[in-house]
C-alpha cells in the first residue's frame, strides 16, 4: 500500500507539472470499452462515452508528455442463461475518472501532418458503480448457484477497490487541429476488496480531439 501511495504522488505530481507547461491543450470525446474479469468467472464488457480535456508538454526530439483528466460513462447488461429457459440479467452503470500520463512519440509528415505512438500508465478511478440483478430462477436455484437478486453498489458495500492502475499503448493521427487517436489499458491491480478470486479492469478506446490554445 505504502509504494502504490508513493506511485500516485509522484504520479500526481508530475500530471500537475505537465499540465500547468503545456503548450497544447485539448479537448476529447470518444468511445470506451472497459472489461471487468476475474478467475473463472465471465468477462463483463461495458460500452460507454468519454470526455474531458488533456495538456501536452513538449520535450525534446518528437518526444512529448501529455496528461489530463477524462470522464467516463459505462453501461452492461450481461445476460446468463441456465437450462430450461433460466436465464439472469446483470445490468451495471459505472462512473470513472481517468488521469492519464503518456509518453508520445511523434512522426511529422509535413506542417499540417504527423503520426504518433504512445505510452504511459493511467489512474482510473472509480465514482459510482453498481449492478441490478434480475433473476427468472426459483429461489432455490439462486441459492444454489449464489445470485442474490437485486441492486448493489461496489464501492458503498466495499466490494470492488476504487483505484484501478493501468497500463496503456496506443496511437493516431493528427491533421492541423483535429486529431484522432486509439488504446489499450491493461489493468494490473487486484480490484477485488473480497476474499472471492482476483479482479482486473482492462479497456480499448478510440477518441476525437480538437488542439486549441497553442503556445507559439
Amino acid at each position: 500500500m505504502k509504494k502504490a501511495f508513493k506511485f500516485q504522488l509522484i504520479l500526481s505530481f508530475l500530471v500537475v507539472a505537465c499540465i500547468v507547461n503545456a503548450q497544447k491543450y485539448r479537448l476529447e470525446v470518444g468511445y470506451t470499452n472497459p472489461d471487468r474479469f476475474e478467475t473463472n468467472v465471465s468477462s463483463t464488457y461495458f460500452n460507454g462515452i468519454q470526455l474531458g480535456g488533456t495538456a501536452e508538454f513538449d520535450l525534446k526530439n518528437n518526444v512529448s508528455l501529455l496528461t489530463g483528466v477524462l470522464y467516463n460513462f459505462v453501461y452492461s447488461n450481461k445476460i446468463q442463461t441456465y437450462p430450461n429457459r433460466d436465464s439472469v440479467i446483470y445490468s451495471s452503470f459505472g462512473h470513472f475518472l481517468d488521469i492519464p500520463l503518456r509518453v508520445i512519440y511523434s512522426l511529422p509528415i509535413n506542417k499540417n501532418l504527423r503520426f504518433f505512438g504512445f505510452a504511459g500508465p493511467n489512474l482510473n478511478i472509480g465514482l459510482f458503480q453498481n449492478q441490478n440483478i434480475t433473476s427468472n430462477m426459483s429461489t432455490s436455484l439462486n441459492l444454489i448457484n449464489n445470485i442474490i437478486p437485486g441492486k448493489t453498489d461496489f464501492y458503498k458495500n466495499s466490494i470492488l477497490n476504487r483505484l484501478n492502475l493501468q497500463i496503456g499503448v496506443g496511437g493516431g493521427v493528427q491533421w492541423k487541429n483535429y486529431q484522432l487517436k486509439s488504446g489499450y489499458d491493461f489493468g494490473i491491480n487486484d480490484l477485488n476488496k473480497t476474499t472471492l478470486g482476483n479482479q482486473y479492469q482492462k479497456g480499448w478506446y478510440v477518441t476525437f480531439a480538437y488542439e486549441f490554445n497553442q503556445k507559439k
